[in-house]
Protein backbone atom coordinates (compact mmCIF):
# COMPACT_ATOMS: atom_id res chain seq x y z
CA UNK A 1 0.00 0.00 0.00
CA UNK A 2 1.21 3.40 -1.09
CA UNK A 3 0.06 7.59 -1.23
CA UNK A 4 -0.84 6.97 -4.79
CA UNK A 5 -3.34 3.77 -4.23
CA UNK A 6 -5.01 6.42 -1.53
CA UNK A 7 -5.22 8.87 -3.67
CA UNK A 8 -6.64 6.43 -6.21
CA UNK A 9 -9.45 5.80 -3.70
CA UNK A 10 -9.84 9.40 -2.94
CA UNK A 11 -10.76 9.89 -6.70
CA UNK A 12 -12.72 6.80 -7.06
CA UNK A 13 -14.79 8.39 -3.93
CA UNK A 14 -15.21 11.45 -5.75
CA UNK A 15 -16.33 9.82 -8.55
CA UNK A 16 -18.60 7.71 -6.91
CA UNK A 17 -20.23 11.13 -5.26
CA UNK A 18 -20.50 12.88 -8.11
CA UNK A 19 -22.24 9.67 -9.70
CA UNK A 20 -24.80 10.25 -6.80
CA UNK A 21 -25.24 14.17 -7.08
CA UNK A 22 -25.76 13.74 -10.80
CA UNK A 23 -28.62 11.42 -10.35
CA UNK A 24 -30.21 13.39 -7.41
CA UNK A 25 -30.05 16.60 -9.82
CA UNK A 26 -31.74 14.49 -12.46
CA UNK A 27 -34.66 13.54 -10.20
CA UNK A 28 -34.89 17.11 -8.66
CA UNK A 29 -34.96 18.51 -12.64
CA UNK A 30 -37.85 15.82 -13.59
CA UNK A 31 -39.70 16.57 -10.29
CA UNK A 32 -39.70 20.70 -11.13
CA UNK A 33 -40.65 19.57 -14.60
CA UNK A 34 -43.43 17.24 -13.28
CA UNK A 35 -44.85 20.33 -10.68
CA UNK A 36 -44.70 22.73 -13.33
CA UNK A 37 -47.05 20.18 -15.70
CA UNK A 38 -48.92 19.59 -12.56
CA UNK A 39 -49.66 23.42 -12.39
CA UNK A 40 -51.32 23.40 -16.46
CA UNK A 41 -53.57 20.04 -15.45
CA UNK A 42 -56.79 20.05 -14.03
CA UNK A 43 -57.63 21.53 -10.50
CA UNK A 44 -59.58 19.00 -7.93
CA UNK A 45 -58.49 16.82 -5.74
CA UNK A 46 -55.83 14.51 -7.98
CA UNK A 47 -54.41 17.51 -8.76
CA UNK A 48 -53.59 18.37 -4.95
CA UNK A 49 -52.70 14.69 -4.24
CA UNK A 50 -50.07 14.79 -7.16
CA UNK A 51 -49.11 18.26 -6.45
CA UNK A 52 -48.52 16.54 -2.45
CA UNK A 53 -46.54 13.23 -3.37
CA UNK A 54 -44.38 15.35 -5.84
CA UNK A 55 -43.57 17.85 -3.21
CA UNK A 56 -42.60 14.83 -0.46
CA UNK A 57 -40.73 13.11 -3.30
CA UNK A 58 -38.63 16.61 -3.65
CA UNK A 59 -38.42 16.65 -0.05
CA UNK A 60 -36.51 13.18 0.42
CA UNK A 61 -34.54 13.94 -2.79
CA UNK A 62 -33.42 17.23 -1.16
CA UNK A 63 -32.87 15.63 2.13
CA UNK A 64 -30.39 12.97 0.28
CA UNK A 65 -28.77 15.48 -1.94
CA UNK A 66 -27.83 17.47 1.67
CA UNK A 67 -26.16 14.35 2.75
CA UNK A 68 -24.34 13.68 -0.69
CA UNK A 69 -23.64 17.32 -0.11
CA UNK A 70 -21.91 16.99 3.98
CA UNK A 71 -20.18 13.82 2.48
CA UNK A 72 -18.64 16.07 -0.28
CA UNK A 73 -17.77 18.32 2.54
CA UNK A 74 -15.73 15.76 4.16
CA UNK A 75 -13.90 14.18 1.38
CA UNK A 76 -12.52 17.66 0.44
CA UNK A 77 -11.59 17.72 3.81
CA UNK A 78 -9.08 14.78 3.54
CA UNK A 79 -5.68 15.15 1.99
CA UNK A 80 -4.94 11.51 0.68
CA UNK A 81 -0.79 12.82 0.05
CA UNK A 82 -0.33 12.98 4.12
CA UNK A 83 0.17 9.18 5.63
CA UNK A 84 -0.57 8.82 9.08
CA UNK A 85 0.38 6.82 12.09
CA UNK A 86 -3.21 5.93 13.53
CA UNK A 87 -6.32 5.93 12.28
CA UNK A 88 -8.34 8.54 11.62
CA UNK A 89 -10.20 10.06 8.81
CA UNK A 90 -8.46 10.22 5.98
CA UNK A 91 -6.23 6.73 7.03
CA UNK A 92 -6.02 3.67 4.25
CA UNK A 93 -6.23 0.83 6.74
CA UNK A 94 -4.93 -2.84 5.81
CA UNK A 95 -6.13 -5.80 8.13
CA UNK A 96 -5.84 -9.53 7.70
CA UNK A 97 -9.57 -9.20 6.97
CA UNK A 98 -9.36 -6.74 4.00
CA UNK A 99 -8.75 -3.18 3.43
CA UNK A 100 -10.16 0.22 5.08
CA UNK A 101 -10.26 3.78 3.25
CA UNK A 102 -12.02 6.28 6.30
CA UNK A 103 -13.10 8.94 4.26
CA UNK A 104 -17.24 8.71 2.77
CA UNK A 105 -19.53 5.67 3.18
CA UNK A 106 -18.82 4.77 -0.75
CA UNK A 107 -19.01 0.80 0.41
CA UNK A 108 -16.67 -1.72 -1.82
CA UNK A 109 -14.64 0.09 -4.24
CA UNK A 110 -12.45 -2.00 -6.93
CA UNK A 111 -8.73 -1.52 -7.60
CA UNK A 112 -6.09 -2.76 -9.35
CA UNK A 113 -8.07 -6.07 -8.93
CA UNK A 114 -8.54 -5.55 -4.67
CA UNK A 115 -11.28 -4.53 -2.99
CA UNK A 116 -11.15 -1.92 -0.88
CA UNK A 117 -13.94 -0.29 1.92
CA UNK A 118 -14.93 3.24 1.93
CA UNK A 119 -15.84 3.95 5.52
CA UNK A 120 -16.50 6.57 7.91
CA UNK A 121 -15.77 6.76 11.60
CA UNK A 122 -18.87 6.45 12.46
CA UNK A 123 -19.48 3.28 11.21
CA UNK A 124 -19.10 0.55 13.71
CA UNK A 125 -15.96 -0.75 12.29
CA UNK A 126 -14.76 2.96 11.85
CA UNK A 127 -15.25 3.69 15.31
CA UNK A 128 -13.05 0.56 16.16
CA UNK A 129 -10.87 1.37 14.35
CA UNK A 130 -9.95 4.92 15.43
CA UNK A 131 -6.90 5.72 17.10
CA UNK A 132 -5.47 1.96 16.31
CA UNK A 133 -2.04 1.62 15.18
CA UNK A 134 -0.61 -1.10 13.46
CA UNK A 135 0.02 -3.99 15.22
CA UNK A 136 -3.02 -3.08 17.30
CA UNK A 137 -5.48 -5.65 17.29
CA UNK A 138 -9.56 -5.89 18.07
CA UNK A 139 -12.91 -8.28 17.11
CA UNK A 140 -15.76 -7.27 15.36
CA UNK A 141 -18.80 -9.62 14.62
CA UNK A 142 -16.93 -12.96 16.13
CA UNK A 143 -13.66 -11.89 13.66
CA UNK A 144 -10.40 -10.89 14.80
CA UNK A 145 -8.64 -8.03 12.87
CA UNK A 146 -4.81 -7.54 13.11
CA UNK A 147 -3.59 -4.02 11.86
CA UNK A 148 -0.75 -4.62 9.22
CA UNK A 149 -0.76 -1.01 7.47
CA UNK A 150 -1.70 2.38 7.73
CA UNK A 151 -0.87 4.82 5.27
Amino acid sequence: MNLALKAALYESCTSYLQKRLDVIEHRLNELNDSLEAETKSSAGDKYETGRAMLHLEKDKQMQQLAVLLTQKKQLHAIDPRIPYLLVEQGALVQTNQGAFYLSIPAGKLKLEEETYFAITLASPIGQLLFQKKEGDAFEFRGRSYVLEAII
